[in-house]
């Protein structure tokens, strides 16, 4: 899920090859788009659309300001029966730089997308890393941070030299990851164990936080506060004061996506389990 500027979520709907658009002000889905094969992710840009990862045949469809389709990237290079379209799942736009990032699982590499020309075009120098998933962008000091459930571990890579600067460990299967750039914290939600581990982006230290089995995916809200979804059919509420479980919400069945959207100041939850989008009101509590 992501959250644009002009009160949208967006919504990956892998079992129909589709993006639902709910406007933010009303909690009415407004449009549905066709993309490619197994939309995994999304992410959003202020000023140069929204790009959606298609993990089932290694392309990024780009969503213009009237929700259609009006690009399709080739990020996994052609497919034949030795080198199959690249698996991509992990989408993240860094606005300053015009860039938006694409993981490949299945080639192991990070792929970098030049949002601002027309149309938009896929960089030749791949980000080497091993079994990327998750990604997320700091955008104050222009580094990404990529979760990798096979080696639990998070890479830290600066966008100017396209290197990874350095390798953090964390717990379990790393799955979601969340930036939040002003207090220097990087939420990753540790699939396979029951924490989301804390990570300063100044010194690479964790903190490890009990949020219960299976979080998978992560938001960070205006305030620095982090949700967590969690296997159960919760979302955990982590104070950044505090470094703690503040509150349980409940929501639908196996929620994973979730986005903030700022607003409406409202969490939105996708729940793979009923194909339904739980709406969290932070204003009411």
């Amino acid at each position: 899920m992501a959250a644009d500027v002009h009160d949208h979520v967006f919504v990956t709907n892998s079992g129909d090859n589709t993006v639902s658009v709910i406007d933010a002000g009303t909690n009415t889905v407004t449009a549905t788009i066709n993309v490619g094969l197994r939309p995994e992710s999304v992410a959003t840009d202020p000023q140069f659309g929204v790009y959606v990862a298609n993990g089932g045949i290694g392309t990024v469809s780009v969503i213009g300001r009237l929700n259609t389709v009006i690009a399709t990237l080739n990020v996994g290079g052609p497919p034949s029966v030795f080198d199959p379209p690249s698996r991509v799942v992990g989408m993240a736009v860094d606005h300053l730089l015009s860039r938006a990032y694409v993981t490949s699982r299945s080639h192991h590499r990070v792929a970098t997308i030049g949002i601002s020309s027309d149309p938009p075009t896929v960089a030749h120098d791949f980000i080497d890393v091993q079994g990327p998933l998750g990604v997320a962008v700091d955008s104050r000091n222009h580094r990404l941070y990529v979760t990798q459930p096979d080696f639990n571990t998070v890479s830290v890579i600066d966008a100017a030299t396209h290197g990874v600067i350095a390798t953090i460990p964390v717990r379990q299967h790393p799955t979601g990851i969340a930036v939040d750039a002003r207090s220097h914290r990087v939420y990753v939600a540790n699939s396979g164990f029951k924490t989301v581990s804390v990570i300063d982006s100044v010194t690479g230290g964790a903190a490890e936080i009990d949020v219960g089995v299976r979080p998978i995916g992560v938001a960070v809200d205006s305030r620095g506060d982090a949700y967590v979804t969690i296997s159960d059919g919760s979302v955990k509420v982590i104070d950044s004061r505090f470094n703690s479980v503040s509150a349980t919400i409940p929501v639908g069945s196996q929620p994973e996506g979730v986005a903030f959207e700022p607003h409406s100041n409202r969490v939105y939850v996708a729940n793979r389990g009923d194909g339904t989008v739980s709406a969290i009101d932070l204003a009411r509590g």
